[in-house]
């Protein structure tokens, strides 16, 4: 079966000498454990399709009574080269791949929070870090998810938590930062991640 779909690379990993198994989160079809076949080559056309946060055009092909589809085309839309060029907006654009590799089973379409995730790629390849984005990014991941904190009775005034919740990218940014609020939020990461999910987000500390 061959079937194309919008995707975003979450992660990736070697496989053998010249492969990789890529973890695309694509809109229609959910996330996806992709085998790109001799990427790690020199010259390999897909090469592009398979590096971190690409947002790209794919198309796979799945063959029958298998669970890993291969990719056998497809366009890049935006490599987000912004990102690339610094540590800061790195760490932070694969802490957001991370934390929904992390709140999404695969095979499981969420369009919902691939919009999130590609609208916050966006706006960070355009503007760069700020104070709030992370949290923000966080608090809207995890409603999606079902794991909200929104009803949370006790924290930050209702003004700051609606706008980390509903405000645009642009409205988090001019929000003014709050070391005790952000670490009051970060707080209920921690618990979350820890004791509700039992993991350990490893872009955690390499994020503000």
């Amino acid at each position: 079966m061959v079937f194309c779909d919008y995707g975003i690379v979450l992660r990736r990993r070697p496989l053998r000498e010249s492969d990789r198994i890529v973890t695309v989160f694509t809109r229609e079809h959910g996330k996806l454990e992709v085998n790109f076949k001799s990427v790690r080559l020199p010259r390999a056309k897909l090469r592009a399709l398979s590096e971190a946060f690409t947002s790209g055009d794919y198309r796979f092909y799945l063959r029958k009574g298998s669970n890993f589809p291969v990719c056998t085309g497809g366009s890049a839309l935006s490599v987000f080269g912004g990102i690339r060029s610094s540590l800061d907006t790195l760490c932070l654009a694969q802490h957001y791949c991370e934390v929904v590799n992390k709140l999404t089973p695969a095979a499981s379409p969420a369009p919902e929070k691939y919009a999130l995730l590609l609208g916050a790629l966006e706006d960070l390849d355009a503007c760069g870090p700020s104070f709030w984005l992370r949290r923000a990014f966080t608090l809207r991941a995890l409603d999606l998810a079902g794991f909200g904190f929104r009803e949370t009775a006790a924290g930050p005034e209702a003004a700051l938590w609606d706008a980390l919740h509903e405000g645009s990218w642009t409205a988090v940014r001019a929000l003014p930062p709050d070391e005790g609020t952000g670490a009051f939020v970060d707080g209920l990461f921690e618990r979350f991640f820890r004791e509700g999910v039992g993991v350990e987000l490893r872009t955690l500390p390499f994020v503000r």
